[in-house]
């Protein structure tokens, strides 16, 4: 064989191996500081992963096989991908702030003369003020939805909201105590 064969031939492998498993392609030179728009072409499914980046279902859908029987390069792309999304996500993060602040607030025990203190500035201590309702109407046997949830352009007067739940707290310490017989 001569060298311009040889040459042909290692180009012609190398092309071959290039076409067998182009989604090698995708892992070795994904970058990280730019997200790829849908490597795979599936359209449908990458649409649905970008709302729902941790559904595992949509990924082996995406990947066309259960996640366990990717290749170690389709793992690793799995893995940036799924991070940038998530990361791209902003109602994902913004739940994990909120879960985080949750957390932190749930560790500490409000009294009614915190919750006073905080009713001076309810713009400023609006946060502390839900924690306290949700603690109390979950004491009550009551669910507190958040204001945020019913109202994400806050576009409600928070000293209204408040002085309603208020209200809505001490029907419910009254119900309560009419059930337990001390009214």
């Amino acid at each position: 064989m001569s060298v311009i064969q040889n040459i042909f031939a290692g180009f012609l492998m190398l092309s071959i191996l290039w076409i067998i498993n182009p989604s090698m392609s995708y892992a070795q030179y994904y970058d990280d500081s730019e997200m790829l728009e849908d490597p795979l072409v599936k359209p449908q499914i990458w649409k649905l992963l970008k709302e729902r980046p941790q559904d595992e279902y949509l990924w082996a859908r995406y990947f066309g096989k259960d996640l366990f029987d990717i290749t170690p390069e389709e793992y690793q792309m799995y893995e940036v991908l799924k991070s940038d999304l998530m990361n791209s996500d902003k109602s994902y993060q913004e739940e994990v702030e909120k879960a985080k602040m949750e957390r932190q607030m749930a560790q500490q025990t409000f009294s009614q003369s915190d919750y006073d203190q905080w009713t001076k500035n309810i713009s400023l201590n609006f946060g502390q003020i839900e924690v306290y309702f949700t603690e109390r109407f979950h004491a009550m046997g009551s669910e507190y939805v958040s204001y945020y949830e019913l109202y994400p352009n806050e576009d409600y007067n928070l000293t209204k909201w408040v002085d309603e739940h208020e209200a809505r707290l001490k029907e419910l310490e009254e119900l309560k105590a009419i059930n337990e017989g001390n009214y």
